[in-house]
């Protein structure tokens, strides 16, 4: 045995302090996540602080960091420089950027020290959607007018491309299609030559639209017929209870498609619905149109499908209030004339929604005389021409009386 220790017994002293070495190496190594010794990295660059009313349209860079001194108890994943944008203005300006390094961790350079970022508003705009049908319907059948509903959406998105952006875009096939088509299609956003609007960063949506998508129906109909968009016409009868008036009575959808003969399709313009009962409402009243009720020029037809409704929208009808102090003007006294006396203001009645008149003064008023052509003297019961905001009437017809006079010159 003590032979077999011996035997070798310089090759198995320097594998063991070799194992040794080994081990305190790999120990002083640390983890993936740990800084150890001075090094050199690339770090991610991230914006800060940027304002509600704007976006950044420069794609970030990464930045490259040589760092002394570093904790050992340091991790990589606190390390990362940002740019901060909360006082940023629209346009290109220079921004500086800054180091977020652990504690006891030296960033001695950072490359780049500084970029050129721009920033750009954030605004709305309502645009229309444009309908691209793709593919061809069965054998016998062809396709109508496609439309949307709605047929414009409200986008959001930076003014640089808010300004060149006319329309949004949603795709639907009619390929083998033998009857209408109606599917709910997401939009999308494309330049004039049809290749899609991206941001500085691909991956993330730099315009959003309201709604996101629409429904879209596109008429398919035996070949020889057409169809058509025509608008709807409503009418009411009766009258809302004591207190109340019509405020609105409109159709939904404003407008319908129609299938029929090209003949046939040329002497229908329009669409009259109702007339339906309003009498004794005291709020707003949803009427619900069955399509057996609809009256329609012998072959005509409309989509399958289609709903139709009229909304009366009842509010409080008109109040009156009391105007004091209203002052009197006299416009277009004749040269050489001058006004007698100064016309005593005038206390008025006028009409108009509590709403509007709830905040009605005097000086929102004005109230003058026409002296165009008139001589020195007095007149009596002139009449009076008003101006008054919108939705207010005038009750009665003020008039008043004034004097005129030869001017006098100062001194005689």
């Amino acid at each position: 045995m003590h032979n077999m220790f011996r035997r070798n017994l310089g090759v198995k002293v320097i594998s063991f302090l070799f194992a040794i070495l080994l081990w305190l190496f790999v120990m002083n190594l640390g983890s993936a996540d740990t800084l150890t010794g001075d090094q050199t990295l690339t770090i991610p660059l991230v914006a800060s602080g940027v304002p509600q009313n704007m976006v950044l349209m420069t794609r970030l860079p990464s930045v490259r960091v040589r760092l002394q001194g570093i904790n050992p108890s340091a991790n990589i994943k606190d390390l990362y420089a940002q740019v901060d944008l909360s006082s940023g203005a629209p346009g290109e300006h220079t921004y500086v950027i800054k180091v977020n390094a652990p504690t006891g961790t030296n960033v001695v350079d950072k490359q780049p020290d500084s970029l050129q970022l721009t920033l750009d508003t954030v605004q709305e705009k309502t645009v229309p959607v444009d309908i691209v049908v793709t593919g061809n319907p069965a054998d016998g059948y062809q396709l109508g007018t496609p439309f949307a509903k709605p047929s414009a959406v409200n986008v959001r998105g930076p003014s640089s491309i808010l300004g060149v952006l006319d329309k949004v875009t949603v795709e639907i096939s009619a390929t083998g299609a033998n009857d209408t088509i109606q599917a709910s299609r997401p939009l999308s956003f494309r330049d004039k030559e049809g290749k899609p609007i991206l941001g500085p960063d691909p991956s993330l949506d730099i315009l959003s639209a309201y709604p996101s998508s629409v429904d879209v129906i596109v008429p398919v109909m035996t070949k020889g017929l057409s169809s058509k968009m025509i608008p709807i016409r409503v009418t009411s009868e009766g009258t809302p209870a004591q207190g109340k008036v019509l405020r609105s009575l409109v159709a939904f959808p404003a407008g319908i498609q129609v299938l029929g003969t090209p003949q046939a399709l040329n002497d229908f313009d329009a669409l009259n619905l109702g007339p339906v009962d309003i009498s004794n409402l005291t709020e707003d009243k949803t009427f619900q149109i069955p399509n057996e009720k609809v009256s329609l020029p012998p072959g005509i037809t409309v989509l399958e499908g289609t709903t139709l409704s009229i909304i009366a929208q009842i509010g409080p009808g008109n109040v009156q209030k009391g105007i004091s102090g209203v002052a009197v003007q006299i416009r277009n006294i004749g040269t050489g004339l001058d006004l007698d006396q100064p016309v005593p203001p005038l206390d008025l009645v006028v009409e108009g929604l509590a709403d509007t008149l709830k905040n009605l003064t005097s000086d929102q008023v004005q109230l003058w005389v026409d002296a165009s052509g008139q001589a020195a003297g007095s007149y009596t019961d002139a009449k009076v021409y008003w101006q008054l905001p919108p939705g207010v009437t005038m009750i009665t017809s003020p008039q008043v009386g004034y004097s005129l006079k030869a001017h006098v010159a100062k001194g005689e």
